[in-house]
């Protein structure tokens, strides 16, 4: 794989921004793979970093550029941002993350490195706070992406505000209010899933799981038994004894790069 570090002014948040790029090598393709490599046919996955991480976490902390290698037939790009602790939001008092990320980025990226554009082709991930981003992008367009997924992630942000008050003062800069407020508004998974289904459209293929030794853990239950109630395409997945550590995002990713419907280019 080559991996790139891109810097660039982004003009919705008024600062320069960094985005990790992991590419296919082209020695790791056939050759009607190579004449399609720079054309825009290949598919694209937003992998979203947790709190307190950035657009590195991933490749330090993580194998993914190593597990990308081992399906030669089904190359990716992989794109990771960095977001602060925004909670991939428009932030009440701060930037504007959300329309960077499902306006912008797009974008800018389509044009500098020729990914797909495709609905069927582009998917989201993320731990954590990521894993909440995946999600409220994915719910919130529903029709830009064939699959999202998130690991440990905070699916219930009220449930998560009622638990941990303490962090409503982070809560407040990034809504606007406290997290456990959040019932009923564009940051609710709950909600967004309930608006996509009531408003008829299309979802994605839905992915998420956590450690049963995670503090999210009871967090991902109740998403996860509220949504098999809905009938959509959603699998769900848990590892015995494992936190929220990297041990476990790194074997979900490995295992996500299976899951994912990413079509073969021969």
């Amino acid at each position: 794989m080559a991996v790139l570090e891109l810097t660039f002014r982004s003009e919705v948040l008024g600062f320069d921004q960094n985005v990790m790029v992991i590419l296919p090598e082209p020695e790791n393709l056939s050759l009607s793979q190579r004449e399609h490599a720079f054309d825009g046919t290949f598919p694209v996955l937003y992998l979203l970093h947790g709190y307190t991480d950035d657009h590195t976490s991933w490749l330090r902390r993580s194998s993914v550029e190593r597990y990308m290698t081992m399906d030669s037939a089904r190359p990716l790009v992989c794109i990771c941002p960095s977001v602060q602790n925004s909670f991939y939001t428009d932030m009440e008092y701060g930037w504007k993350y959300f329309t960077y990320l499902t306006e912008e980025l797009p974008d800018l990226l389509s044009r500098w490195i020729r990914i797909s554009t495709q609905p069927e082709d582009t998917f989201i991930a993320g731990l954590s706070m990521g894993g909440y981003g995946a999600y409220k992008i994915a719910l919130t367009h529903p029709e830009r992406f064939a699959a999202a997924a998130s690991f440990s992630g905070v699916l219930d942000i009220v449930r998560s505000g009622k638990e941990n008050p303490q962090k409503d003062m982070v809560a407040y800069n990034v809504f606007g209010k406290k997290r456990s407020e959040l019932s009923g508004t564009k940051h609710d998974i709950y909600y967004l899933l309930d608006k996509a289904i009531a408003e008829g459209k299309k979802l994605p293929k839905l992915y998420s799981s956590c450690g049963t030794a995670d503090s999210l853990y009871e967090n991902n239950l109740g998403f996860r038994d509220y949504i098999q109630q809905k009938g959509i395409d959603y699998t769900y997945s848990e590892q015995e004894g494992l936190a929220h550590e990297w041990a476990f995002w790194d074997s979900e990713v490995k295992k996500l790069l299976n899951w994912l419907p990413i079509r073969e280019i021969q």
